[in-house]
């Protein structure tokens, strides 16, 4: 058994890895694990020969995956919404799909979110909020939110994580690392896009999602970046109140931010609320490098004054300071129509995996051009254009990084919620100014002469340390201990399907030798195989029976 399967054999991982497969099975994706000969297939699909899926099952494929992610709970739901903004690693038709998943389930009875504060706080719950409203907010896969109130009558919200989720979500992320290996081990594009590492961020983000205290901090943190803009508020973290599984926060009761028409009988401005949103998102992107990832307007809220009030702050995007001067040199290209510019601004922000097409990658983005030449600025969707420049990277396999992604994902986001507060904004008019800013300190003079000083110091130490290393290089080759590793990641695969074939090759000698005996055997002593069993008979019985097997076996594996 190989180690990568290890975890799938598990029991305590075997009764969900079943329920896995019977979901991928019954969807019509039986092929896919047939394909990647997964552990558990049950034994009549494994003997029916399927060397390509079937048209039903390539009918309807988007739709199917969004189906079956849905179906599979927490884990893959998150990770469809993840890959809903990935245009640099699916065609256009599983993103749509894709990001129509929703995370909503039945809220919590209220004796169970009782009982999960009293475990949490050891104490009952009249004791520690003076009331608590036990009907849910909103309620999701990962946590459920209340109405409370705190002992000095302040008025909060209460998070709290659904019992047993985090265990699920953990065993899910396990078996999908198994998975994961077994794909980038067995297919092509697995190793291309280095499935292992993006499933190794997906779990990252997902885990710090699980810890409440990490989401009060990503609001705290916001709260001081966004301090000087008197039209945004984040509301206030009552750390007495929060761990691990429960989050407290000021309450603030605003209007929805989806109703233009009520919006302006209210009296409000649905047009400098909406420049407000963007400059502040555009802010966290390009300046502070720390963005909320997910303005859609069930995260948003409008109070008296115009002001924005920002919520749930679980998902959240870093950006450091060189993909930001990256991401700065894109846009301002995008703006000019610069072609050669945006070129320039994908290959220095993507990864590429393999040496791209220089010429095709440019007639790629030339023809995209064409689609947005002479249209106005207000017309066009950054984030959407953004969108489309990953998918024509992802065509050249060039895989854009996760954190570039998430700011991207902001963006389109951003797009549709000002949608019906001002349709005529412009995000590109809007991000220029920030990212000119973005150039401009790049050459900043103190940041040059700090970046010196760094430069400086850095070689210093290199040269300190120069003839030590070159004389433990000269004394490692006149010992004969100087070794030079070459790596081909495809080989350990074509060893192991050499080592298959030779392993075959001698059992199916060892069989022919043995059926030759056992006829050797019979045709010298004859006697009736029902009446009594001579070593004869029992040989060549053996025989057919393992050459049945092997043919089985090499069936399976082909």
């Amino acid at each position: 058994m190989s180690r990568s399967r290890g975890l799938l054999y598990h029991y305590r991982h075997w009764h969900r890895y079943q329920e896995i497969l019977s979901v991928l099975i019954r969807n019509g994706f039986g092929f896919v694990v047939e394909r990647l000969d997964l552990p558990g297939l049950p034994l009549h699909r494994r003997l029916k020969k399927a060397v390509a899926p079937g048209k039903d099952e390539l009918a309807n494929l988007p739709q199917r995956v969004a189906r079956v992610l849905g179906e599979l709970g927490p884990t893959f739901i998150k990770l469809g919404q993840l890959l809903s903004t990935r245009a640099d690693l699916l065609p256009a038709e599983y993103l749509q799909e894709l990001a129509k998943l929703q995370d909503h389930v039945p809220p919590l009875p209220s004796e169970e979110v009782e009982k999960l504060i009293v475990q949490e706080f050891g104490r009952p719950i009249n004791k520690i909020f003076a009331g608590f409203e036990p009907q849910a907010l909103a309620s999701a896969s990962i946590g459920q939110v209340h109405r409370a109130t705190l002992p000095d009558g302040q008025a909060v919200v209460v998070k709290i994580r659904r019992p047993g989720v985090a265990r699920m979500i953990r065993v899910d992320l396990e078996i999908l690392e198994d998975v994961a290996k077994i794909v980038e081990h067995r297919t092509r594009l697995g190793r291309i896009y280095n499935i292992t590492g993006m499933l190794a961020e997906f779990r990252n983000s997902l885990l710090e999602e699980l810890d409440f205290t990490l989401e009060g901090r990503n609001a705290e943190i916001l709260k001081k970046n966004m301090q000087e803009d008197p039209h945004v508020y984040i509301p206030k973290v009552y750390w007495d109140y929060t761990t691990e599984r429960v989050l407290v926060l000021e309450y603030v009761k605003g209007r929805k931010i989806t109703n233009r028409k009520e919006l302006l009988d209210a009296g409000f401005n649905p047009r400098f609320i909406a420049q407000t949103l963007v400059d502040s998102i555009i802010k966290q992107i390009y300046i502070d490098g720390f963005f909320h990832s997910d303005p859609h307007p069930g995260n948003l809220a409008i109070i008296p004054g115009n002001k924005i009030v920002f919520l749930d702050f679980g998902q959240v995007g870093h950006l450091d300071e060189e993909l930001r001067e990256k991401a700065a040199d894109l846009v301002l290209a995008l703006a000019r129509h610069d072609i050669d510019g945006v070129l320039r601004g994908i290959l220095r922000i993507g990864i590429a995996n393999k040496q791209p097409d220089l010429t095709g990658l440019r007639r790629d983005i030339s023809r995209l051009e064409r689609k947005y030449y002479g249209m106005p600025l207000s017309e066009i969707q950054v984030g959407v254009s953004i969108q489309e420049l990953m998918e024509v990277a992802w065509r050249h396999q060039i895989q854009a990084p996760s954190d570039f992604v998430m700011a991207v994902k902001a963006l389109v986001t951003l797009e549709g919620t000002i949608r019906e507060l001002a349709p005529d904004i412009s995000l590109v008019e809007i991000a220029e100014p920030f990212a000119r800013r973005v150039i401009l300190h790049r050459y900043d003079p103190r940041r040059l002469l700090h970046i010196i000083r760094q430069n400086l110091a850095q070689t210093a130490s290199g040269f300190a340390h120069l003839p030590a290393l070159a004389e433990e290089v000269i004394e490692k080759m006149r010992s004969g201990r100087f070794v030079i590793s070459v790596e081909n990641r495809e080989l350990p695969f074509a060893v192991n399907q050499l080592r298959r074939g030779i392993h075959h090759l001698a059992l199916s000698m060892i069989l022919s030798s043995l059926l030759i005996a056992g006829a050797i055997l019979v045709s010298s002593n004859p006697s009736s195989f029902f009446v009594r069993f001579h070593l004869s008979e029992i040989i060549f019985g053996a025989a057919l029976l393992t050459s049945l097997l092997l043919m089985i076996t090499i069936l399976l594996r082909n």
